[in-house]
């Protein structure tokens, strides 16, 4: 009952937090936050929306704070949110609780889930592929990428707009980020940011930090580098509450970006 009863604040909490435009404020409560969760995840360790909360606020705290400053513990934070996915997928489907699925059993287990679990699928694959982006050089690493662009891509099929258009600017990064021999591809990796843009850029900020450091750098397209990166630092017209953290970070990063851009071109 006393769970039930503080859920709501959490959420109050949570979007209090992301809502915040001091970004050490921000830090600060997250890392406690996040400490709470799992202190209540322990408690009761079968809530979805606790589990659900736990794998976003990992994943995010890895990706706004300790990719570029600490990257062997932002793995490490990301496999955190990723497990805690996986808990809240498997209360739909049990399969997800084994870890020795075949790819084939594991892309038929994608297939049973239901509407309900799209955000624990999309906070799954973010925080998986966000690990498995700090492991290039794990060979066994790499071979679960498949697992996470299929969760990614079912998550997609349903609902392809979910958080500011997550799907489009997953996708985007990933065929940006990789070799054509490994299965990348710039011009899937184009069409998939311009269409995320059109939907979300004007408020998501961090997909064209995204845009900028993966597709822009790739194809060394400078101009394009340049013009996101000063769209991202002049900021976004009636931006969502729950953007206003993540956009200020992106800016931040969008600056220092800014001032290597010889080194990327």
């Amino acid at each position: 009952m006393v769970i039930w009863a503080v859920r709501p604040v959490i959420d109050e909490v949570i979007q209090s937090l992301l809502a915040e435009t001091d970004i050490e404020l921000a830090r600060s409560g997250l890392e406690v936050d996040l400490k709470m969760l799992e202190g209540l995840i322990r408690t009761r360790p079968e809530d979805r929306r606790l589990l659900v909360l736990a794998a976003q606020g990992f994943t995010g705290y890895a990706m706004m704070f300790l990719e570029d400053e600490a990257p062997q513990r932002a793995r490490l934070i990301y496999e955190r949110g990723r497990i805690y996915g996986i808990r809240a997928l498997s209360l739909s489907v049990g399969d997800f609780a084994k870890d020795d699925l075949t790819l084939a059993e594991f892309n038929t287990a994608i297939k049973r889930l239901g509407k309900k679990d799209i955000p624990a699928a999309y906070w799954t694959a973010a925080a998986w592929a966000g690990r498995i982006n700090l492991e290039r050089t794990d060979t066994k690493s790499l071979a679960e990428s498949s697992r996470t662009t299929a969760l990614m891509a079912w998550v997609e099929e349903k609902e392809p707009g979910f958080y500011y258009s997550g799907p489009l600017w997953f996708f985007g990064t990933y065929y940006a980020s990789l070799p054509p021999m490994l299965g990348g591809n710039p011009d899937l990796a184009c069409r998939y940011f311009e269409r995320a843009v059109d939907e979300d850029g004007d408020h998501f900020l961090w997909g064209k930090l995204l845009y900028a450091r993966y597709y822009a750098v790739q194809t060394l397209d400078r101009e394009l580098f340049e013009s996101l990166l000063v769209d991202i630092i002049e900021g976004s017209d009636n931006e969502p509450d729950n953007l206003k953290l993540l956009n200020r970070i992106a800016a931040v990063k969008a600056e220092e970006l800014l001032k290597r851009v010889d080194e990327f071109f």
